[in-house]
């Protein structure tokens, strides 16, 4: 077994596609443009019928065992096979249906937890943020969804930054992103399908290990905001 010919790949939750595809030829034998042209027919790549033929989002992450020879269309549908194991088991669906959102909105919300906060505690807490947001028709205003469209990723964006006219900024569009902006893990889908209880607006990351504060007040959320840049936060 040790000797056995394989690509083992690791694909980390919250990468977006471009990084999947990269990670997948590097670690694989399949090269990139093959698994490109794979996604452009997305008939046979087993998404569910609600990701409209979006790969973006539904290529579950996890770690793979890819044999030589396997073709970029088999590797995207192991992918989204993964993922439409832990979907039924989330039972992703009826719990979309309970929140009143369609199950593309959830994984959208899922993604976007993931690349607010990798602790735990508060990935439930940024999905009540998302909702409420949502509810009151209020712009989410993340810098993820901006980050997604760049370039080259900023931890602080600038005013001009977040001018930049794309469906996904969500400072100048209300609403959710058009897709995913990631791939989404098992938590994240969690905490998409069951955020946390209050009446949060905003969070703010306060200290360098990455936890947050929530709330609803806009004076608290400045000041949070103002003592984590004193503090060096970001």
């Amino acid at each position: 077994p040790r000797a056995r010919l394989r690509g083992r790949v690791t694909i980390p939750e919250g990468s977006p596609l471009a990084n999947v595809l990269d990670k997948l030829a590097k670690g694989t034998e399949v090269p990139r443009a093959d698994l490109v042209t794979a996604l452009g027919t997305p008939a046979g790549l087993g998404l569910p019928s609600y990701a409209n033929g979006k790969p973006e989002g539904f290529l579950f992450p996890a770690t793979y065992d890819i044999e030589p020879g396997t073709r970029a269309t088999q590797v995207v549908a192991m992918m989204t096979e993964r993922f439409g194991v832990e979907a039924a088991a989330l039972d992703l669906e009826a719990g979309a249906q309970q929140l009143r959102r369609s199950a593309y909105d959830v994984v959208t919300v899922a993604s976007l937890i993931e690349a607010e906060t990798s602790l735990d505690a508060d990935r439930a807490k940024v999905a009540r943020v998302v909702y409420n947001r949502l509810a009151r028709g209020m712009a989410l205003q993340l810098d993820s969804t901006v980050n997604y469209v760049r370039t080259e990723r900023a931890a602080r964006l600038s005013n001009n930054d977040i001018k930049v006219d794309s469906p996904y900024n969500t400072y100048r569009h209300k609403g959710l992103p058009p897709t995913p902006i990631d791939s989404p893990g098992r938590k994240a889908l969690e905490a998409a399908l069951h955020p946390a209880a209050g009446d949060y607006l905003f969070f703010i990351t306060i200290d360098k290990q990455g936890h947050s504060l929530f709330t609803s007040s806009y004076p608290a959320f400045l000041a949070a905001k103002a003592k984590a840049q004193r503090d060096g936060v970001y």
